[in-house]
């Protein structure tokens, strides 16, 4: 899914703080170096009959800058190892941030202590891979030779575009320009051997106006995969433009309305809910979708895709976590559920394939079923199109309170939101303090249209 260093343009760097964590005892650590303690003969000697070991490395380095100057400036190695393996027909995982010839041992008692203590009859699985594996763009060595001083450079820029851009900005909420690398690296006893590994660079700012005592703030952001793509001035004015666009804002009354979803709004929604494509909710009895491929539950409007492959994309990767080849699939084609999202484990619950979706949320978790790139793809109006459909209603662009609000297994949510009333297809004025009320699984099924809107 960050770096940064000095101006260039003479500013006193008061507030600067370094803060370097570095928490892996080898750096660059490799799976041959793994396999050369002799982590895979010790475990088979422990009773262990087929295992793994699952490596991170990764780097961010993070500037924030306020009132020109640099406020911090942080840079995050680390390092993480997790072991598993199956013993008896259970699985055991164990995880570490240190690795020595105690730590080996450690790994393989826990792993095992864990694995014997477990109950649930499912079937476990350690992948010996698979023949192909797609080419995916996640890497960009562009990124790894920036100096970061120039990091810096852009978001002094950033915090100064926004002022010169209109002098109601009185203040910065937020000014951070980010660098992440990391590296996966996956190896187990059946002869799977691989690694990946990905970068990126993102800025945004959070500029606050005021106008008549009423005080407003927007967000201006660019993820990049090189820094000519980061343009200051057209972040600022993204960030400003969001900022004024909701002065003068007006409580509406109750009542339904017809509803216009702004992209990032319904990305939001989408995110609350995404788990309920997910098999292991569905045999848990956590969705409503249990038992429901292959017949209706959208509108035919709506597709929805999983996507591992698509390139540039934030959650990209060749393979998932358990070293199974990813590949584009539709989630709901045009309204049909045509498959729920699978890990290997699940997918031999349902008498199925995996679809690549056992991810990790750390090194130090164990594989759950995840999405990765999951959107709706996008249709064929304009933004201008769908509020011309509207004619009069709501255009929702932000909610919150997803975590408290949104029930998944329901589908039902009750969430603070922000907009604009529409009136004759157009925006009349910014509209908050507005609560919005429905259910996840109605709402698919009611949607007239999707807009061609799609960012990532």
């Amino acid at each position: 899914m960050f770096k940064r260093y000095k101006s260039t343009k003479g500013i006193t760097l008061v507030a600067l703080v370094i803060t370097i964590i570095i928490l892996l005892i080898l750096a660059g650590i490799s799976i041959s170096t793994l396999t050369n303690t002799g982590i895979f003969e010790k475990a088979k000697e422990a009773g262990f009959e087929n295992s793994e070991i699952y490596v991170t490395n990764s780097e961010s380095l993070e500037i924030s800058i306020y009132q020109q100057e640099v406020e911090s400036y942080n840079l995050d190695k680390s390092f993480g190892l997790s072991f598993r393996g199956i013993i008896n027909g259970k699985i055991g995982y164990s995880h570490t941030r240190i690795l020595d010839e105690t730590s080996v041992d450690m790994l393989i008692t826990t792993a095992k202590n864990a694995a014997l203590l477990i109950e649930n009859e499912d079937t476990q699985f350690i992948y010996k891979g698979d023949e192909k594996y797609e080419k995916v763009i996640c890497y960009y060595e562009d990124l790894d030779n920036i100096d970061p001083k120039d990091l810096i450079d852009l978001g002094l820029k950033m915090e100064e575009e926004c002022k010169n851009y209109n002098p109601n900005v009185v203040n910065i909420g937020g000014c951070k320009i980010t660098y992440s690398k990391g590296e996966v690296q996956i190896s187990n006893t059946k002869g799977l051997n691989l690694k990946n590994k990905e970068n990126i660079l993102y800025a945004y700012i959070i500029p606050i106006v005021e106008i008549d005592g009423e005080k407003q703030d927007g967000t201006g952001y660019k993820i990049a995969t090189n820094i000519n793509q980061i343009d200051p001035k057209e972040i600022a004015k993204m960030g400003v433009d969001e900022a004024l666009s909701k002065i003068n804002s007006n409580v509406i009354k109750t009542g339904n309305y017809k509803i216009a979803l702004y992209n990032e709004a319904m990305v939001s929604l989408l995110s609350a809910f995404c788990g309920v494509f997910s098999a292991d909710a569905t045999q848990k009895g956590l969705s409503l979708l249990k038992d429901k491929e292959n017949t209706m539950i959208a509108s035919e409007k709506v597709t929805i895709i999983d996507n591992p492959l698509l390139d540039n994309g934030l959650s990209s990767a060749p393979f998932d976590d358990e070293g199974v080849a990813t590949f584009k699939k539709e989630i709901v084609s045009n309204g049909k559920l045509t498959t729920l999202l699978h890990n290997l484990k699940t997918a031999n619950k349902a008498n199925t394939k995996s679809t690549g979706n056992g991810f990790k949320s750390s090194y130090a978790t164990s594989v759950a079923v995840s999405p990765s790139n999951f959107y709706i793809e996008k249709g064929n109006l304009s933004f201008g199109e769908i509020l011309e459909n509207i004619g009069e209603g709501l255009l929702i662009t932000d909610f919150a309170g997803l975590h408290s609000g949104a029930n998944a297994i329901t589908g039902d949510f009750s969430l603070a939101a922000k907009g604009f009333y529409i009136k004759d297809g157009k925006k009349e004025y910014p509209v908050d303090q507005i609560t919005v009320a429905g259910n996840f699984f109605k709402l698919l099924k009611d949607i007239e249209e999707v807009g061609d809107a799609l960012k990532f």
